[in-house]
């Protein structure tokens, strides 16, 4: 009967080797991954804020009344749907009616938080007006279109920084489109 003393499995230093090209690796992709999440937080956030104005403005044409969607530091809930702290900045936004008449309540449609487009979020939201009311034909009342810039606290958007951007544009004809700042050449439809 023949035995073998030959054994089988990784020496100490085999194992050793390994655990070290793995942590290289890992070192090697860490910062990648930051700017992933970091990309990956913004556009779920710009994505959200796209689909509200959309529905803010469905519910202007479905309601035949005004409807806003607001920016605020309130809690989006139906509990501040009457709240008077507008912000340029975020990070909650409501839809709420426009009330008709002088002093009037608003009546709550919809509440989002920034947080909602990606866990703990430290996406940065700069609009040139803290609200966007839509009359019932779906179209901006004042005019103007309104712009909502979306970043992130920890790096600068590209062309100087490696995070990626984003804008919503919501037209004066009451369209909401997402875009990206960094954007340059005239043919590419990413650009804003």
């Amino acid at each position: 009967m023949l035995t073998s003393n030959a054994q089988r499995g990784f020496s100490l230093i085999e194992l050793a080797i390994t655990i070290v090209v793995l942590a290289v690796l890992v070192s090697l992709a860490a910062p990648s991954m930051f700017q992933f999440n970091a990309n990956s937080k913004i556009l779920g956030v710009a994505e959200l804020f796209v689909a509200s104005a959309q529905k803010a403005r469905t519910e202007a044409i479905r309601r035949n009344e005004p409807v806003e969607l607001i920016l605020t530091n309130q809690t989006a809930s139906a509990s501040s749907v009457d709240t008077t702290g507008l912000t340029n900045s975020g990070p909650n936004w409501l839809i709420r009616t426009a009330p008709l008449a002088t002093g009037a309540g608003h009546a709550f449609i919809d509440g989002k938080a920034a947080a909602e487009g990606g866990g703990n979020n430290p996406v940065v939201i700069a609009a040139n007006a803290s609200s966007v009311q839509f009359n019932a034909l779906g179209v901006l009342t004042g005019g103007n279109a309104v712009t909502v810039d979306f970043s992130h606290t920890g790096s600068a958007c590209e062309p100087t920084g490696s995070t990626r951007c984003l804008r919503v544009v919501v037209s004066s004809g009451g369209q909401a489109r997402l875009c990206d700042p960094a954007v340059t050449a005239a043919a590419d439809n990413r650009k804003c």
